[in-house]
């Protein structure tokens, strides 16, 4: 039951946070505090009272959310941490990447309160991993095992053929790709980038190590998940290679452009509506590539990346 959990939302805006505060105590049933500020967190809800999750705008007086989250995860190390802002999460990859924060919510008007809860949610109980939760109703869903290295392509239009083609799927073809490489050759197969000119093409994965992708769809949006079982990704090296991606030199040329590893995930984030990255360390990798129906899930991205 929700009501176990206590949540602290902190925003200096009193309407938004009214309006988080009343959807997750009236309809979610969390017991919810409420903070104007960061010190106002710190000075009187936090010492006062156990704290499960700490819901923080950015953009606040006196101090940050940044900062705030900073000092919540120094002294509660046990209280789940989550941002929010109205402005381009890109412009922060910098701050999460310092303060090791992978969840960033999006202020949209309306507010997204089916997204609101599920990544709550999964904060609270841990539980990261799924692409149905993003759903309202039971999607409909197909499911693949890819074992062959020099076969992906043919399994990117297989799987892509399944989804209805107002969720932009010509983008999603060049974004699956990237993540199917990453999870057969550097998930699995141990490979690095240094030597990609010598990878061998010509195996099959076991059963055991095969690469899971489950695709589901309905009226308004679509998912891509790609499940592999080695683990491999850290939560520090995707914020630190989307950082090089979008922070710019003196040239005006984005430090990262000649990483020999990372881009795809920025390319990712560019052309897919959400990228869910989930991760338990050396045992499972999980991609969740998430596109809206046209004309829809437009505006800044969140950022989702969760590790165990």
């Amino acid at each position: 039951m929700n009501s176990k959990y206590r949540i602290l939302v902190v925003d200096d805006e009193p309407e938004m946070r009214g309006m988080i505060s009343d959807y997750l105590r009236d309809i979610e049933g969390y017991e919810v505090l409420e903070a104007r500020d960061g010190a106002d967190a710190l000075e009187n809800a936090l010492p006062n009272s156990k704290v499960d999750l700490v819901l923080s705008d950015i953009n606040m007086p006196i101090m940050k959310g940044f900062e705030l989250l900073k000092i919540v995860k120094e002294h509660y190390p046990e209280t789940k941490r989550l941002l929010i802002t109205a402005y381009n999460v890109e412009d922060y990859l910098e701050l999460a990447m310092k303060h090791d924060v992978g969840n960033v919510l999006i202020k949209t008007v309306p507010l997204d309160t089916k997204e609101l809860s599920v990544v709550i949610k999964s904060l609270l109980n841990n539980d990261i991993f799924g692409a149905d939760k993003y759903f309202q109703s039971e999607p409909s869903r197909r499911d693949f095992l890819i074992r062959r290295g020099d076969a992906l392509e043919k399994d990117v239009h297989r799987i892509i053929g399944h989804l209805p083609e107002n969720f932009q799927t010509k983008r999603l073809e060049l974004v699956l790709l990237e993540m199917l490489t990453n999870a057969v050759f550097y998930g699995i197969r141990k490979e690095t980038p240094r030597h990609r000119e010598a990878w061998d093409y010509d195996f099959e994965l076991s059963e055991e190590n095969a690469i899971r992708v489950s695709v589901f769809y309905d009226d308004q949006k679509c998912a891509v998940m790609v499940t592999d079982n080695g683990g491999r990704l850290k939560k520090a090296d995707v914020l630190y290679w989307l950082y090089r991606q979008v922070t710019s030199g003196e040239d005006d040329i984005p430090i990262g452009m000649f990483d020999e590893h990372g881009r795809g995930f920025y390319i990712a984030r560019k052309y897919v509506d959400r990228v869910i990255v989930n991760v338990a360390r050396d045992r499972k990798t999980e991609i969740i590539l998430m596109n809206y129906s046209a004309g829809s899930g437009g505006g800044y991205k969140p950022l989702y990346i969760n590790e165990l």
